[in-house]
């Protein structure tokens, strides 16, 4: 089944859980930063507070208005990683998944999500009830559910056959974080100042985000590129031949409509780039991004990130993923494979 982008197909096949309780993020107490220029975000946290050793805090930075910015409420003496995160369906709202991106920085990473926060909105599907930059309503014939309009080839992208992946591929906005906290970490008076690694930054994204995630990966300064419910419409060696970092390519089951993309980008991806591909057949498009911290994708994105931009090889970093005791792999609730990952 091709990959559609499509935001009213997208919100359909979302899968959202809710949990009853409801916590405000642990790091909404944190003091507010002292620059008129920076705005505390408070966002009602579903389920408990994030498992990681830090406070959290969501930010809007004038500086950097077309993104939310999710970072430990303390950044310490050492360097963080940094993570750029592409929205589902392109959407303009860094609260999409702020379950999912509040418990990553928790564990140390300062991460920088497409969109400016809109709250008070719908919230959870791949289009998080933002406007979504590309794709627009489904073309004449299309059918429910992300299949292919009646009579079109499969993997023909948003908006009809022949548009393929071009729409999507765009990863300027996320380059665009990576040049503003590189910019900050040089800057003396910045609260990121010498705080960030900047050298060695995950770019990655859901549905859309994913392939924008793809489009930024060529940058130098990409260690690590996460396709998170998402793959390529068709096949794109220039995409390919761009790679230098390992990947990681998660989707849920075969009632995912980014499952057989990401399934192909795997088998297709070049044998010199080490990937992990990994499928949660218990759901579909949406992921586990709204269960309580992000749910098992929570877990999972914590581990790559934490080997990958950490240098981590316990069970939790590298150890989640590799070896004889790996982790995931003996996980019954994950289908799991990967190369040229050691």
């Amino acid at each position: 089944m091709a990959l559609r982008f499509n935001r009213l197909q997208l919100a359909a096949a979302a899968v959202v859980v809710v949990v009853a309780s409801l916590a405000t993020v642990a790091a909404q107490s944190a003091a507010p930063p002292s620059d008129a220029r920076i705005r505390v975000v408070n966002v009602a946290q579903r389920g408990g507070p994030p498992t990681g050793p830090n406070a959290v805090v969501i930010e809007h930075d004038q500086t950097l208005a077309t993104h939310t910015i999710y970072r430990p409420a303390n950044l310490g003496s050492s360097k963080h990683g940094v993570l750029v995160w592409g929205e589902g369906g392109c959407a303009k709202n860094g609260l999409t998944f702020p379950e999912f991106l509040t418990e990553i920085a928790s564990y140390g990473f300062v991460i920088i999500a497409d969109g400016p926060p809109v709250e008070n909105t719908g919230r959870g599907g791949p289009g998080g009830g933002g406007a979504p930059r590309a794709g627009g309503p489904p073309p004449a014939g299309a059918a429910p559910g992300g299949a292919p309009p009646a009579g079109g080839a499969p993997g023909a992208g948003p908006g009809g056959p022949g548009r393929g992946n071009a729409a999507m591929l765009d990863g300027t906005a996320l380059v665009q974080a990576i040049n503003w906290i590189e910019k900050e970490g040089k800057d003396k008076t910045s609260r990121f100042y010498q705080k960030v690694d900047t050298g060695r930054v995950a770019a990655m994204g859901m549905s859309c985000g994913g392939l924008m995630s793809y489009g930024a990966s060529a940058d130098p300064r990409v260690a690590t590129v996460g396709i998170w419910n998402s793959g390529l419409i068709q096949p794109d060696e220039k995409i390919f031949a761009g790679l230098h970092s390992p990947v990681i390519i998660v989707t849920g089951g075969e009632s995912d409509i980014a499952y057989a993309n990401g399934k192909r980008d795997f088998e297709t991806m070049p044998a010199k780039i080490p990937v992990f591909y990994g499928v949660h057949p218990s759901v579909g498009h949406g992921g586990t991004y709204n269960q309580d911290n992000g749910g098992p994708f929570g877990v999972a994105a914590v581990a790559w990130l934490k080997w990958q931009l950490m240098k981590d090889t316990s069970a939790s970093g590298k150890g989640y993923f590799v070896g004889d005791k790996c982790v995931i792999c003996g996980d019954a609730n994950w289908q799991t494979v990967s190369k040229s990952l050691k």
